[in-house]
């Protein structure tokens, strides 16, 4: 073990330090008077009882030790969880501006910040209660049953040391094992947000199955180290319980031999075997609580270390906006920037222009401080970020809306219904922003920038500010910009001619290994483009007001589904993820109420022996009891153990299920989902979720078997052994529960589904965070959205403080109702009951507070359970159509449409209707219209992803909805627009083009690479294929990025190949190079392009036309 995991880092308790310990501590004491005034109660009691004296006279002394108990279990409980929401506030604010700052966006970071550091709830909720009563019960009930009886207390100081031995010894072998299953958790979630992220190129290649297997090995071995863990940390807890049992059971045998020969009082054994378990229960709890909170703990260093590492974004220093002789290269590459001067002067237009990969993006992202962690730059930056403007080439968003992300900006309503309707995008701006097409979320993202100039910003840097654009979108655009451009300095980056027509100066960014400094070229005059743009034939680019409609995520056909459905729909699934280990829970819930009935039927037998004992019959008589005695604190632990793995094995399987049945649901959509493919809305989906059921499920259905079993027991127990007495035990059992249960309930009120809702936006909210934070900081938004992330945790904090008030409730009352009950029974019970009965009665109701707590406990997370159901049950209900279906035979011949229509729910027009093309190898379909008239939709129909609402996609005369998804994907390549690159290598990234059955040779990759314009960069890169591209490819360029992609699509060997705007970002020469590969590639397939690339289409053999209706097809 080295040093450094050695040195376990531990928590501060928030505001106050040590203080926040005092009110635990003292609750503690009042609880240790508790339960020694309600063990002094009972004994007297029963002692009166059996004399025939008065036991009323000691009720009210157990009355006080009732309450005492538990009002100091409500108060530890409340006090403890403040501490632990303190804690976890503070750190996860220092997380997000980590987060912030750069280098730390991976999926792994945001479930750190939320289902990491929520397992401190643990330590601060369990362990630190534990351990100060642990200190203080044993402490006082040592002290009274040394008073009481020495012999008893000698062998409980021979058998306590044992249990913090056994803690250390197993926990020392714990610590690490628990390490290793967080870094397995955080390599599950990096990796679903990478598939998130990349879902549509998996969809769009025919690779979903292979990355499911991939997703399923993963979540396997997370499964097998979470279990390694948990057996060693459930076996310690069967050590600690078989000696706290055992020590109990040999300490109630002693007590019956001296009751026998008269060495001790009945008083004084019933009063030792009540305060006897409270030492060791005390002590096994903070075991218990040790291992539980390992994974806080753990979870803390994580934290910790992040926090410590230094690496962060180059942040330029206070001054004009200017790069003075800069240069930048990243690890492992040649630079990429070499002295490069740019002065932007406030009134002017500055463009960066020069070929494809050249650096001209990371001297905008080297501008506003918005480069990678691990980029090295030289030279000067100057700048005031909190004066800036970004829009990147890629648009990432914080908000939900685009309302939102302008008010993010310091745009009003006004201000927001503004800026989007000069964009043209008037209508969407409670769109969710992941449901908007491409090019819409890019004038979103120039929105967001204009939106900071209008409230002050100074400096505005564009980054392709009209790719992916049709002319009248791109026209917008560039009036937008110039209607500004007297009272900013403007910087932008376009390989358009219109737009680079803007700028009053050029300035030229040549290569660094072409070896000319780059400089200041000469102004260029502006070109006029009208301020407005004409629109659509139906009046509109899309029909915002129907998107508006439709909750982000949803597949549109269910947006509208009424509350009925979706509770009937979460009751399905709930029952789903039940089913998927069927056996396995009714195992646990079996050996649960197994359990707990040998613990109350060690507790009774204990009390009777005791009793009978007293009355000095022959030994013979109690052999039988001793025996039992023995037996049932054997048995208890064991029975622990297996339900306790049983029931978590079975829980991480059913979640396991469950998220491979959510992957399959959320790939066969595909970009029909859109809005669930974001990092934030994925982690939430597959990580989050789950990990609430996993958490929620265990404590649900083995506590309410047990405690029904409990319950019952008890109440059949007392009907069968003091009839007269039945009725008010039945009626008090099932009161407490019922006040319990509801108590809590009511208490939570609406807690519990607001803490799933909060913590599920929070998981969101941060990886959004993280995939956009350079944008941010270099758009100079980031304190604006750490303070809406901010705004969600302190939600999230109100109502973890509520759901921790409701849960000390319902424990209050089961103590309340269960002590009191113990304490009243021997008044209640009428004269000539045997004093053995009454004890067992007694002693059994005062067994049952954990059985009752846990069936109280239950049922305040079924509506945690319902909750986190409810949120899924839309993509659980989802059609999966991975396989089935049809299956084509050979290569497909020919594809159709035929009359291929889509209405948007609630839409007055078809986003696009009657669309006939048809096509045969070697010829080329063109795809043309404004930004948000359906082309990137008429790709996802062609694919199978959507299902046409009229008319038919065809393949070789079969319909593509009714094949097999599966199988219709190994005839399909997808190159979408802003493809994603995955952060492995440029070997991987290519591999990813073909099955694993048919793996290219170095020699195909180097060939694919050449096709796509990238064989120069890579005779650059030291490691060659192996050169690793970084988080989303940020290693590489906007353009090498994607013809990266590219040459990843041409691998496949595919019939059909789908190409959505494949020369966005890349300069004339570069674009025309690539596209005459891709006639070569695609001599003998069907191509089926998207570009707004005027000189793409000059070749196409057939031209579909969207924006109007009806269509045409141009041949």
């Amino acid at each position: 073990m080295t040093a450094e995991r050695s040195a376990r880092p531990r928590p501060e308790l928030g505001p106050g330090g040590a203080r926040a310990l005092v009110p635990v501590v003292l609750a503690s004491v009042a609880g240790a008077v508790g339960i020694l005034l309600i063990a002094e109660s009972i004994a007297r009691q029963l002692a009166a009882f059996a004399s025939g004296g008065d036991p009323a006279a000691w009720l009210a002394l157990g009355a006080v030790g009732v309450l005492l108990r538990a009002g100091a279990s409500w108060a530890q409980a409340v006090l403890a969880r403040r501490a632990a929401i303190r804690a976890k506030t503070r750190l996860r604010r220092e997380l997000t501006a980590r987060i912030a700052a750069g280098d730390a966006a991976g999926g792994g970071t945001a479930v750190l910040a939320t289902e990491g550091l929520d397992a401190l709830d643990d330590y601060f909720g369990v362990a630190v209660p534990a351990m100060v009563s642990a200190v203080i019960v044993p402490l006082a009930a040592g002290l009274r049953i040394l008073g009481a009886d020495l012999l008893s207390a000698v062998v409980l100081a021979c058998t306590i040391p044992l249990v913090p031995v056994f803690m250390v010894l197993i926990g020392m072998h714990t610590r690490d094992r628990v390490d290793r299953a967080t870094d397995a958790l955080t390599r599950l979630a990096d990796h679903l947000v990478e598939l998130a992220r990349g879902l549509p190129v998996l969809v769009g290649l025919g690779r979903l199955e292979e990355q499911l297997a991939a997703l399923d090995r993963i979540q396997s071995d997370y499964r097998r180290r979470t279990m390694l863990t948990l057996r060693t940390a459930f076996l310690s807890a069967l050590a600690l319980e078989l000696i706290a049992t055992i020590s109990v059971a040999v300490i109630a045998v002693f007590l019956g031999v001296r009751l026998l020969s008269g060495e001790v009082t009945l008083e004084v054994a019933v009063l030792v075997l009540l305060l006897a378990p409270e030492c060791f229960t005390a002590l096994r709890d903070v075991g218990a609580a040790f291992h539980s909170s390992q994974d806080g703990l753990s979870a803390l260093r994580r934290v910790r270390e992040l926090l410590a590492d230094g690496r962060t974004s180059a942040v330029p220093a206070p001054g004009e906006p200017a790069l003075v002789a800069v240069g930048v290269r990243f690890p492992g590459r040649a630079p990429v920037l070499s002295a490069l001067t740019v002065r932007p002067v406030e009134g002017r237009i500055t463009a960066l222009a020069g070929p494809s990969g050249c650096g001209k993006s990371t001297a905008l992202a080297a501008l506003v401080g918005a480069l990678p962690a691990d980029a090295e730059l030289t030279g000067s930056v100057t700048g005031d970020p909190a004066r800036t403007a970004y829009a990147a080439q890629t648009p990432r968003f914080a908000e939900e809306t685009l309302l939102a992300e302008l008010a993010l900006a310091g745009a009003d309503a006004d201000a927001a219904r503004a800026r989007a309707a000069e964009l043209g995008l008037d209508g969407l701006l409670l769109v969710p922003l992941a449901e908007l097409s491409p090019g819409e979320q890019r004038r979103a993202g120039i929105a967001r920038a204009l939106a900071r100039v209008d409230a002050g910003a100074r400096l505005l840097v564009l980054d392709e500010p009209t790719a992916h654009l049709d002319e009248a979108s791109a026209g917008l655009v560039r009036s937008a910009i110039r209607a500004r451009a007297d009272r900013v300095a403007t910087v932008l980056v376009s390989h358009e001619a219109a737009t680079l027509a803007l700028a009053d100066e050029v300035v030229e960014v040549a290569p660094p290994r072409a070896g000319h400094p780059a400089g200041p070229a000469a102004p260029q005059a502006r070109v006029e483009t009208p301020s407005t743009a004409a629109r659509g034939a139906d009046g509109g680019f899309d029909t915002p007001a129907a998107r508006a409609t439709q909750p982000a995520g949803l597949p549109a056909a269910r947006a509208a589904r009424p509350a009925g459905w979706r509770a009937r729909a979460a009751r399905s699934a709930g029952m789903a993820v039940l089913a998927a280990s069927g056996w396995r829970w009714a195992g646990a819930a079996a050996m649960a109420s197994l359990a707990i009935g040998l613990g109350l039927a060690l507790t009774g037998v204990s009390g009777w022996l005791i009793v009978r004992a007293s009355e000095e019959p022959a030994i013979m008589y109690l052999l039988v009891a001793i025996v039992g005695v023995r037996f049932f604190g054997l048995g208890r632990p064991v029975a622990r153990y297996v339900e306790r793995l049983l029931a978590h094995d079975a829980v991480f399987r059913a979640t396991d299920a469950l998220r491979l049945r959510l992957w399959r649901r959320l790939a066969a959509q595909g970009p029909a989902m859109r809005g669930l493919l974001g990092p934030g809305a994925t982690l939430d989906v597959l990580v989050t979720e789950p990990a609430e059921l996993r958490e929620q499920l265990p404590r649900v259905i083995p506590p309410i078997a047990a405690g029904v079993v409990a319950v019952a027991g008890v109440g059949l127990t007392t009907t069968i052994l003091a009839p007269e007495l039945a009725g008010v035990v039945w009626f008090v059992l099932l009161a407490t529960v019922a006040l319990a249960a509801l108590g809590g309930l009511l208490a939570a009120g609406t807690a519990d589904g607001g803490r799933v809702a909060a913590r599920s936006a929070l998981v969101r909210r941060m990886s959004a965070l993280g995939a956009a934070a350079d944008e941010l900081r270099g758009g100079g938004l980031a304190p604006a959205a750490l303070a809406a992330i901010d705004r969600v945790g302190d939600r999230l904090a109100a109502a973890e403080r509520r759901a921790a008030m409701a849960s000390g409730l319902g424990t209050a009352f089961a103590l309340a109702g269960c002590a009191g009950l113990a304490v009243a029974v021997p008044v209640l019970a009428p004269a000539g009951t045997p004093t053995a009965t009454v004890a067992v009665v007694a002693l059994l109701a005062l067994a049952l507070v954990e059985a009752v707590d846990g069936v109280a406990a239950a049922a305040r997370r079924i509506r945690t359970l319902r909750a986190v159901l409810t949120r899924l049950a839309p993509l659980l209900e989802a059609p999966e159509t991975l396989g089935g279906g049809e299956r084509l035979h050979g290569p497909v011949g020919g594809l159709a449409l035929d009359g291929v229509t889509r209405v948007l729910p609630g839409a007055a027009h078809p986003l696009f209707a009657g669309v006939d093309a048809a096509l045969v190898p070697g010829e080329r379909l063109r795809i043309a219209g404004p930004s948000g008239s359906g082309k990137s939709t008429l790709l996802a129909m062609i694919m199978g992803s959507i299902a046409p609402d009229e008319g038919a996609v065809r393949a070789d005369g079969a319909p593509v909805a009714g094949l097999d998804r599966a199988a219709w994907g190994r005839h399909v390549a997808w190159c979408p627009q802003e493809a994603h690159v995955f952060d492995s290598t440029i070997r991987g990234n290519l591999l990813i083009g073909r099955p694993r059955d048919d793996v290219p040779d170095d020699t195909e990759l180097a060939e694919a690479l050449g096709r796509a314009g990238l064989g120069a960069l890579l005779e650059t890169l030291p490691d060659g294929l192996a050169t690793r591209v970084g988080q989303a490819g940020r290693a590489l360029s906007g353009g090498e990025r994607q013809r990266l992609a590219i040459a990843r699509a041409l691998l496949a060997r595919a019939e059909l190949l789908l190409l959505d705007e494949p020369t966005a970002h890349l300069d004339e020469p570069t674009a025309r190079a690539l596209m005459a590969d891709i006639r070569v590639a695609g001599a003998d397939r069907m191509v089926v392009l998207v570009s707004h690339r005027v000189d793409d289409h000059d070749d196409a053999d057939r031209v579909v036309r969207l924006g109007g209706y009806p269509h045409r097809v141009s041949v």
